[in-house]
């Protein structure tokens, strides 16, 4: 294992302490919702804001850790700088605790999603272009082609993630301004940067699988890079209309969501059609945990964020549901379902990596995976069903709005039935990785200068080997003159 990989393991153990977090907040902010009268430390605003936006940051910080992993490891060499891993990590993770922290205790600023005060969001723009930086340094540098859609799609990713993000730290005077630069963090962060990201790191991770071969996967990310790009930004359209935009940026956005399901349907056809059915039922059991997470993500992509993101964006009933509980299923599935699985299946897959996986973790691994989809599908389904009653109360039988949420109660207590669900999922995964964790304290938090010093020994090791080897040279050198001169004086006697 690179050197560089190993400061990815903190990255992966903090990524699922804020993922089981997320859950226990989440089933909180449930509670509140279905009794709203029942007594809570944390007004409802802060808790939501805190749910919106850890949501987005645990993946954002897991990816990271991720990324730095894959690329080495594609790039064929150690990242650029292994301080820049090391300040990245902690820049990034003084800012969330930061942000999260003064959101509970009522510091917001109002925009949806980035609610958090605005200096703090500066972390965030430091640690991303830390990320980028490393990662170019890194790619200029390796002997691989230039060419390798692996590290391409990864580059291109970590680049918009700074372009979609910078904007926002500026102020506006017109809302409109401001709510059409939200959705470039908000809507295209998702729908491009991180969907650029994880396809290169995906591609990466099952590059590894017998019989897969890196030409059909390279063409496939290729195309898919295309796709991506055409299509994450104009599907942005129909949130441009709600912002305040003209009424053809709905049709624009509904046209392009369309053909948002593609890019993955391309990966999963070229996995299923170069790896061989046999080679899933003879994979370790580290690897079996992290295929049936990255199954949940490419099931919830096409099905959840794909189809119904489409559905949702059709002009005729996108004006209907908009704003409804049906959003929020489209948000569960397309951030935790796509986004979330991935990371948490690849950093297992780093966790692991050189950390034994007991039968007992193994098992209790596959029971957090099956509850996190029992609960989230059980969530979106009251979800969909709560947002389709609002539509036809609202609009059809002319409900007032406190008359709609007496309707749609039973199935806000479903969806927390699913909440805690989903929490028992993500609280065992959590205590599987802490628990590993205890035991393995130095391998998972590394010192830098202990590695550093490694990386010199190993320096050392290999000056001190073609030393050897010049020395073991020499002598055979003057065992074959000496040899040869033996030679010439047996043909001079006869």
């Amino acid at each position: 294992m690179l050197l560089s990989q190993k400061l990815c393991y903190k990255y992966v153990v903090l990524t699922f302490i804020f993922f089981g977090l997320q859950g226990i907040v989440s089933t909180g902010g449930a509670l509140d919702t279905a009794f709203p009268d029942l007594p809570n430390p944390v007004p409802f605003t802060a808790g939501r804001s805190f749910h919106l936006n850890i949501s987005i940051l645990w993946p954002l910080f897991g990816i990271t850790g991720i990324v730095y992993y894959f690329f080495s490891r594609e790039a064929g060499r150690e990242m650029y700088s292994l301080k820049l891993i090391e300040a990245n990590f902690w820049v990034f993770l003084v800012t969330i605790v930061t942000i999260l922290g003064s959101l509970v205790l009522g510091f917001n600023e109002g925009i949806e999603y980035l609610e958090a005060w605005r200096p703090l969001k500066l972390g965030i723009a430091v640690s991303i272009s830390l990320l980028f930086y490393n990662l170019i340094r890194t790619y200029l540098a390796a002997k691989v082609p230039k060419s390798r859609a692996t590290l391409v799609s990864i580059l291109a990713g970590s680049f918009t993630l700074i372009v979609f993000f910078l904007p926002n730290l500026l102020r506006y005077a017109h809302p409109v301004a401001e709510e059409f630069l939200k959705f470039w963090v908000v809507h295209l962060w998702e729908e491009l940067s991180l969907e650029l990201i994880g396809t290169g790191v995906l591609a990466a991770a099952v590059l590894n699988l017998p019989g897969m071969q890196r030409s059909v996967i390279e063409n496939v990310i290729y195309l898919d890079i295309t796709v991506m790009v055409l299509t994450g930004v104009l599907a942005t359209g129909h949130h441009y209309y709600w912002a305040g935009g003209p009424f053809y940026w709905i049709w624009i956005g509904g046209a392009f969501s369309t053909i948002q399901v593609v890019p993955a349907f391309l990966l999963l056809y070229a996995i299923g059609k170069t790896v061989k059915l046999q080679y899933f039922f003879q994979l370790g059991q580290r690897e079996k945990v992290v295929m049936v997470m990255i199954a949940s993500s490419m099931f919830y992509h096409i099905f959840g964020a794909g189809l119904l993101g489409f559905l949702m964006a059709v002009p005729a009933v996108n004006k209907y549901i908009h704003g409804t509980y049906i959003t929020s299923a489209h948000s569960h599935l397309a951030v935790f379902g796509v986004f979330g699985f991935l990371v948490l299946a690849l950093g297992y897959y780093i966790f692991f990596s050189e950390i034994a996986l007991d039968t007992q973790s193994y098992r209790l691994s596959l029971l957090g995976v099956f509850c996190l989809n029992a609960g989230l599908l059980v969530m979106s389904a009251a979800l969909l069903v709560a947002g389709g009653l609002q539509s036809y109360l609202w609009y059809v039988a002319g409900l007032s709005v406190g008359e709609t949420n007496q309707a749609i109660f039973p199935w806000l207590l479903l969806r927390l039935v699913g909440g805690l669900t989903y929490t028992t999922g993500s609280s065992l995964l959590t205590y599987i990785i802490i628990k590993k964790v205890w035991s393995n304290f130095a391998l998972c938090f590394p010192s830098l200068a202990m590695l550093e010093q490694q990386r010199t020994i190993t320096l050392q090791e290999l000056h001190s080997g073609f030393q050897q080897v010049h020395t073991a040279g020499s002598k055979l050198e003057q065992v074959l003159r000496q040899t040869k001169l033996l030679l010439d004086k047996y043909r001079n006697l006869k």
